[in-house]
């Protein structure tokens, strides 16, 4: 895989996730976090570049990086400020390079590092795009422990320039308050450049501080108006005795519920039968709006739960803007998710849809 190839990997879902969404508020997640990674690291020396490190000392004719890429991993323990900002000591192995060359020229072993254990000061700056959905990216400063080369002559040297600069960035999807699922990718900017692409756990430790209300703003007080002048009222003829009005009639509301069955927003034949039969009470009907409101069990993952309410909801809609005499801007839609299920996880009458046709008062 190719440098470009390696940054598109894992810049293309960052970049289709902000053109998705837009950053929202959250639970605040704030407090001390553990972090384990593991995946592929890469280097980008060239086959050019090795031999003209060590031609002063003979020529080792072609040289073969026998590991480019090579399995890696990294642990973080760091401290979440709060939904975006957060620093961290992260240690990265990043891997054992071996070489090979076409002579036995042992000059070989004198190329400089191009691996080992990087220890790193990294700070991060995080933006929520969801309730569950993280982009982020960072940057520090790091020190390379270096390893030596594996060559086909014997071990090489141990020596490189041992310390620079790492960035890079990534996305998180939050599994529960605490646990979160991690892809990272790295530049490690040593002489010979390092990638490491990852992917693993974090676990903040602590509980979850909810978002709080903004307050109410501040409204001043609007002052007595003066006292207008006192005037001497003129006489009036006594006016006519006003027309009594018709009594107004309130029709109450028609409230529906249909079921759907678990995972499923698919609206059955029984629930398209119920929407008909109440359809045509509407014929004749004054409607002034219909609320659409979609709901789900407990069973399963929250934000899951979110949209597939929301689903439930849409697809009621649609049928009833398909099949009812009822103009679509009286129709309004709302999802609850898992927010007024009951107790019981799995239970099958929090798996509905409410609709409530209000209608207009009539004159009688």
């Amino acid at each position: 895989m190719k440098n470009i190839k390696l940054k598109a990997f894992i810049l293309a879902p960052i970049a289709l996730s902000v053109m998705a969404g837009t950053a929202m508020a959250k639970d605040v997640e704030k407090g001390w976090y553990i972090q384990g990674n593991v995946g592929q690291a890469k280097s980008y020396a060239t086959q050019a570049e090795l031999r003209n490190e060590v031609l002063a000392l003979g020529d080792i004719g072609t040289v073969s990086p026998n590991s480019q890429k090579r399995r890696g991993w990294r642990v973080d323990g760091g401290y979440r400020f709060d939904n975006n900002f957060s620093a961290a000591l992260t240690y990265a192995d990043l891997g054992l390079i071996e070489l090979g060359s076409s002579t036995n020229n042992t000059a070989i072993r004198e190329l400089e590092t191009l691996s080992g254990k990087a220890l790193s000061v990294v700070g991060a700056y995080n933006l929520p795009l969801s309730d569950w959905v993280n982009v982020h990216v960072k940057g520090g400063y790091s020190q390379l422990d270096s390893r030596r080369n594996d060559t086909n002559l014997g071990p090489g040297i141990s020596a490189g320039d041992n310390s620079d600069w790492v960035w890079g960035g990534g996305m998180s999807f939050d599994l529960t308050e605490n646990t979160s699922l991690m892809f990272d990718w790295e530049r490690y900017e040593f002489e010979h450049k390092v990638d490491l692409l990852t992917a693993g756990l974090r676990y903040t430790f602590g509980e979850v501080e909810k978002k709080k209300a903004m307050p109410a703003p501040v409204v001043a007080p609007v002052p007595a108006p003066a006292p207008a002048p006192v005037v001497k009222p003129e006489p009036v003829p006594e006016p006519a005795p006003a027309p009594v009005p018709s009594p107004v009639v309130e029709i109450k509301p028609l409230n529906i519920n249909v079921y759907f069955d678990n995972n499923s927003s698919a609206l059955t034949s029984e629930t398209k039968a119920i929407l008909d039969n109440a359809g045509k009470q509407l014929a004749d009907g004054n409607v002034d709006n219909v609320k659409v409101a979609g709901f789900a069990s407990a069973l399963g993952n929250a934000a899951y739960n979110q949209m597939l309410s929301d689903k439930r909801a849409k697809n009621v809609t649609k049928y009833i803007q398909d099949t009812w005499s009822v103009d679509g801007d009286k129709i309004s839609v709302s999802a609850n998710g898992e927010e007024k299920a009951s107790d019981n996880e799995n239970n099958g009458k929090d798996r509905k849809v409410t609709v409530r046709v209000q209608f207009s008062k009539e004159q009688k």
